[in-house]
């Protein structure tokens, strides 16, 4: 005698329901190796663009303290504009030769600018035309160093007057 085949295949079905339910209650290995290598490239490239933005930080501190050096200067300068003849060629910082002709408000401001700006190497000024008064036009050009976020050092020139 046949059975209706609804009836066979509906006792066989509920026969396997509980077998199938038992195999797909947890995780794979698969999935889990799969999971911590996604969540590994995620890390990693966390750290890496942290250590950028650290670099970056540092890099716009050092640009930060030759500009602000700038300014400073340009307030030493407007101060006291009778030591525009003796700043031509100056170099502080380097030791340079034109290190001891710097007149002494300068080379009072520049000990001040490298405790408050540890990062700053050397500052050198000259003076278009070479003989600066405060009665003619005169151009004043600075070029700062500053230590390097990635070693060494950067320059950056400043005009710091055109004219008085």
């Amino acid at each position: 005698m046949k059975h209706p085949p609804t009836l066979v295949t509906m006792a066989h079905a509920a026969k396997k329901e509980p077998c199938a339910a038992r195999r797909q209650r947890g995780i794979t290995l698969l999935e889990v190796l799969v999971a911590m290598l996604v969540f590994l490239v995620a890390a990693s490239a966390l750290v890496l663009l942290i250590n950028n933005a650290y670099i970056a930080n540092a890099q716009a501190l050092r640009t930060f303290s030759a500009t602000t050096t700038a300014q400073s200067l340009i307030a030493m300068i407007e101060g006291d504009p009778a030591d525009l003849g003796s700043l031509n060629g100056v170099q502080l910082g380097s030791g340079g030769p034109g290190a001891s002709t710097a007149p002494q408000a300068i080379q009072t401001w520049w000990t001040a600018q490298t405790q408050a700006y540890p990062d700053l190497n050397s500052v050198g000024l000259t003076t278009s035309p070479t003989p600066c008064t405060s009665t003619a036009p005169c151009q004043i050009t600075a070029v700062i160093t500053v230590k390097s976020a990635f070693g060494g050092s950067i320059q950056r020139t400043f005009i710091l007057q055109d004219g008085f």
